[in-house]
């Protein structure tokens, strides 16, 4: 293998992982497109080879962002520059919807780069089945990357076939349409209702004096002085 051709390997590594952790805010899918394009322009690059690199850039930046997530845990949340990134009604519709559908969102969110961060960080923070968080990359990996890197060769086969220019003619429209549906679907979601209580925090008022609101010791506590109380009912 020589330098260059390992050199773009990396490039395919680094782009699924940089675009993973959400810099810059652009769909993974963008990358699988470039991966594919490299494959075509340049035979030396093995398609599986290829593949392993969208594969392992994936599932580095996603198991990076659930790390952060399960260390910083709750208290992630709080600082300014987060809360830029995903605010309280937000973090709390995700919350929800994790806990509801599991693996489903996780799967879902690959495709919706201002969803996709915030996910795997509150899978993390409320501490989500680490295996079930692998195997719901894994699926991905292995049937969402082979869609669009195959999917993306096949496109790149066309376009040389019909020409570039009849390609933009079909495509911008396409392309605009997508865009508009997936704004308004952005719209949508921050006029969505707001839950009333996040999993990450106990209710106001439920914790003992002096315990810690997000301690699993206070909740326990909580709920025996709730079920002492109801008892003398």
């Amino acid at each position: 293998m020589t330098s260059e051709v390992l050199g773009w390997y990396v490039s395919i590594f680094g782009w699924l992982f940089a675009t993973g952790i959400g810099i810059p805010p652009m769909p993974e899918e963008a990358g699988i497109l470039y991966a594919a394009g490299v494959h075509a322009l340049h035979p030396e690059v093995w398609w599986p080879f290829a593949w392993l690199a969208c594969g392992l850039g994936i599932i580095c930046a996603d198991c990076l962002l659930y790390g952060i997530g399960r260390w910083w845990g709750p208290r992630l949340f709080a600082y300014r520059w987060v809360q830029r990134i995903l605010n309280d009604q937000r973090r709390m519709m995700m919350e929800a919807n994790l806990h509801a559908h599991g693996m489903k969102l996780l799967i879902l969110a690959r495709f919706l780069p201002p969803l996709r961060t915030g996910v795997f960080l509150i899978s993390g923070a409320s501490r989500y089945p680490f295996v079930k968080f692998l195997i719901a990359d894994a699926i991905y990996c292995v049937f969402g990357v082979g869609l669009f890197f195959f999917g993306g060769t096949g496109l790149l086969s066309l376009i040389k076939q019909v020409g570039y220019e009849a390609a933009w003619f079909v495509a911008i429209p396409i392309l605009g349409y997508a865009a508009y549906r997936y704004f308004r679907y952005l719209k949508r979601r921050d006029e969505a209702p707001v839950p009333p209580v996040s999993i990450l925090q106990s209710p106001a008022g439920s914790a003992p004096a002096g315990e810690s609101k997000v301690n699993p010791v206070g909740a326990v506590a909580a709920a025996r002085e709730a079920g002492v109380t109801l008892g003398s009912e």
